[in-house]
């Protein structure tokens, strides 16, 4: 197993300056990971945290298990990056990101645009997920990323960003790509990393190199 460097690239809080130097912390980290691994089930965990790369994603959970998770994630010298919207028993409100915080989180995903910039004032980085389902998907994203200062955009299903990738890169060229969903071999992952995108999310350990 590679061991993690010593994480020295905490997010800061502020805006302006600060926050673009935030963003672009976040960009090494994700091209380092190449492949993310984004548990589902916490008897995964073990298995992700041997993964190489620093961030993990933690897409389970509930108010009883997942400070243990993200503290374990923690020690094993990885960032917990946490998708809200799929934790059981947690609102996304503020109460429940300080909780994640002061647990230990690093960040949050979400589809919702009120969490992220909740998590944004606390220092947290950010992932916009959203899924490019046609054509009133993709304008919406536009429309919305023109007003998004997030960290990150993760795009599902992964195997349409390549297609799409110029005109997001055209709308926010700093703000990294990650897809996630419909990926099924390391070959799949390595040709859309080859094809720009910053990092693949990927529920399925078979995908998670150590």
């Amino acid at each position: 197993m590679r061991q993690p460097r010593p994480l020295s690239l905490a997010p800061e809080k502020g805006g302006g300056a600060a926050a673009a130097a935030h963003s672009s912390a976040f960009r090494p980290l994700l091209q380092e990971c190449g492949i993310i691994p984004a548990v589902r089930k916490p008897e995964l965990l073990d298995q992700a945290l041997a993964a190489h790369g620093r961030i993990l994603y933690l897409l389970c959970g509930d108010p009883e298990n997942i400070g243990g998770l993200i503290e374990r994630t923690a020690e094993a010298g990885k960032l917990a990056i946490i998708n809200i919207d799929l934790l059981s028993g947690l609102t996304r409100d503020i109460s429940a990101l300080r909780y994640l915080e002061r647990r230990g989180a690093r960040g949050i995903i979400s589809t919702h645009a009120e969490p992220l910039r909740q998590a944004q004032s606390l220092g947290l980085y950010t992932i916009q997920r959203t899924f490019l389902l046609d054509s009133g998907a993709m304008d919406s994203l536009c429309h919305q990323m023109k007003h998004s200062q997030m960290d990150a955009l993760e795009v599902l299903p992964a195997l349409a960003v390549p297609k799409l990738l110029a005109r997001l890169t055209g709308l926010a060229a700093e703000m990294p790509v990650v897809g996630g969903g419909l990926v099924d071999s390391l070959r799949e992952a390595q040709d859309l990393l080859a094809q720009g995108l910053a990092a693949i999310s990927a529920s399925n350990p078979a995908l998670w190199i150590a």
